[in-house]
């Protein structure tokens, strides 16, 4: 039985709901009863022959969409390779590296990868060949690397401690003074740090020590806030000033180490995503509650630990996508969060997923568990790409729905 219509809020509080069966289509519902609308997964996925790798069992977030050119960064074991989505045709960027890659970051005209040994691999986009350098930064994985937002112009840039450090709930933030205008870039660390890192030179300028290995790290769009998770159920909240950053609160999410996290494109919601299959959303204007928590699909078995978490990055799309370690990816509607839509991933080509779905009796690739080693919009939202072994899944979003409506819609 389908739940009954939800009041028509903007947000679900904060409950805890029964699990429930959807008779009609055998889907579970989770948290603030989510519905799953299966219309949305009728038309197939473009797929792009672009093979990825997940280079760490836990570290899925291997495929970059980075601008608004119609391009995709994913890593493939040792090497870095850039897709042209019209084209159809791939180049290496950086090939034959002596680590195999767990993270990347692309913006301007770098990129930038980091290994399990504490490898940092920088490159420019214009002539990666000849200016590759590789580095060791930190003593131990590099989880997570990005390009810094900074705050728009005409912000405040003002300190709050100078060449300081301090200790605040287990965390401390080591602030090294710098004047310079440079290009920034955020490093997570196994071993229990955020460092802050001028590009190219890698200078130190922010480090930020927790009291748990850092997995993730999100900036918020307009750079003003920072969302920082790690191997333990705590979520870090940070102001952002510049180089320097000042503790909001230490939030919970569930009860497992967290990989993934993300802003909304307004900076007002932030989503985490935790290893025993939750999904958990606060809104900052009143962080001290969640919003909402959400399950996977495959929530309570191992393959339904939520590896990444990615919200649609422009306006009036409205969309929260989140991805398991294995064959589910879901959308969900953040107007009112009482939509969900369920993407079962499959490796096979389109024509033979269609013979397969009308022989419904035989056993075939839609039954096996596959590998997600990516989630990413396009820049402008009108996709979303899922990345797996053996190539890259692009769904076309309706964005004209989604400008005319408050559910979400696939197509």
């Amino acid at each position: 039985m389908v739940a009954a219509p939800l009041p028509r809020n903007r947000y679900m509080p904060f409950v805890r709901s029964p699990l429930a069966m959807d008779t009609t289509y055998n889907s579970k519902l989770g948290y603030s009863s989510v519905v799953n609308t299966f219309e949305v997964l009728k038309p197939l996925p473009r797929r792009h022959q672009q093979r990825t790798s997940w280079n760490h069992w836990q570290l899925r977030d291997v495929v970059l969409c980075p601008s608004s050119k119609s391009e995709l960064f994913s890593i493939y074991r040792c090497n870095v390779d850039k897709y042209d989505i019209r084209k159809q045709q791939s180049t290496r960027i950086l090939g034959d590296l002596e680590f195999d890659p767990v993270s990347m970051a692309v913006g301007g005209d770098y990129i930038v990868v980091g290994g399990q040994r504490a490898e940092l691999a920088v490159a420019r986009l214009s002539d990666p060949h000849s200016s590759t350098v590789v580095v060791r930064s930190g003593g131990s994985i590099n989880n997570f690397v990005a390009l810094d937002r900074q705050p728009p112009a005409g912000l405040p840039r003002h300190r709050f401690r100078d060449s300081a450090a301090f200790v605040d709930d287990g965390v401390t933030n080591l602030n090294i003074m710098s004047g310079q205008s440079e290009p920034r870039l955020l490093v997570c660390n196994n071993d229990h740090t955020v460092r802050l890192l001028s590009l190219p030179g890698l200078d130190l300028l922010t480090e930020l020590r927790f009291p748990t290995a850092v997995n993730y790290a999100a900036v918020s769009p307009d750079g003003s806030k920072m969302c920082v998770v790690g191997d333990s159920n705590l979520v870090f909240l940070f102001h952002k000033r510049g180089d320097t950053f000042e503790k909001i609160a230490t939030l919970t999410a569930s009860n497992d180490a967290s990989f993934s996290c993300d802003w909304s494109q307004s900076s007002e919601l932030f989503a985490v995503g935790s290893q025993d299959g939750y999904v958990t959303v606060w809104d900052i204007r009143s962080h001290q509650q969640k919003l909402v928590q959400l399950e996977t699909f495959q929530h309570g078995r191992s393959r339904g630990a939520c590896r990444n978490v990615k919200f649609s990055p422009t306006g009036s799309i409205d969309l929260l996508a989140f991805s398991e370690h294995t064959s589910y990816v879901n959308i969900v509607d953040t107007r009112c969060f009482d939509k969900r839509q369920i993407l079962h991933v499959s490796g096979m080509p389109e024509a033979e997923v269609v013979e397969t779905q009308a022989a419904t009796d035989s056993p075939s690739m839609m039954d096996m568990d596959l590998q997600i080693t990516g989630l990413r919009f396009a820049s402008d939202s009108s996709s979303l790409f899922v990345g797996l072994e053996e190539s890259i899944l692009e769904y076309a979003v309706d964005r004209v729905g989604r400008h005319s409506f408050s559910s979400s819609a696939i197509i």
